[in-house]
């Protein structure tokens, strides 16, 4: 359309850049991308995940919140509703681990998840809230475990086995990292 500034225009979720890298590595050793370690005390977990609402909250404040910096790289919305979603995913994660003796999970797709929801499209402020309560309900169960619990064990769909512990591991990278794609 002739005269009207396209570019500041939310674009729907589209798929992403494809990122065919096996993450699960952050499991032991630092991500080079955005510098998280690793092997942090358990008890930190819930202090870690808490600690990121504040940050998500001003990401999802800004009026350019739903702009891609790229068309196929998230907008900072898109990247905060999947960080919503892997809490609420990885929360029943937890749960079941806690209660089943080495559960299989359902597979679950991030690219499809934010395709299908329509990430960019999503209301910032209820996204805001919405990633509020699911991260203060994954805090108090991570403060909950006792340290027995936190090797109980549970199967990916394509064999690779966690921990609670190395669950952890793997989600705050997800959230540590996805902030920092968002804060840019």
């Amino acid at each position: 359309m002739d005269g009207v500034d396209t570019a500041h225009q939310p674009a729907h979720s589209t798929p992403a850049r494809p990122d065919t890298r096996d993450w699960t590595f952050v499991i032991g050793e630092s991500c080079p991308d955005c510098g998280f370690t690793p092997g942090q005390p358990h008890a930190t977990v819930a202090e870690r995940l808490r600690a990121s609402v504040p940050r998500w909250q001003a990401v999802l404040a800004r009026p350019d919140v739903a702009v891609r910096p790229e068309p196929d790289v998230w907008s900072p919305l898109e990247y905060a509703c999947h960080v919503l979603d892997v809490t609420r995913v990885f929360t029943t994660r937890v749960e079941q681990m806690r209660s089943l003796d080495s559960p299989t999970f359902r597979a679950w797709d991030g690219e499809q998840a934010a395709v299908e929801g329509d990430y960019n499209a999503r209301d910032p402020r209820t996204v805001a809230s919405d990633q509020m309560i699911a991260t203060a309900r994954a805090a108090e169960l991570f403060e909950a475990l006792d340290e027995d619990a936190w090797h109980r064990p549970g199967l990916r769909g394509d064999g690779m086995r966690f921990t609670i512990a190395t669950l952890a591991e793997y989600w705050l990278h997800e959230v540590q990292h996805h902030l920092a794609d968002a804060e840019r």
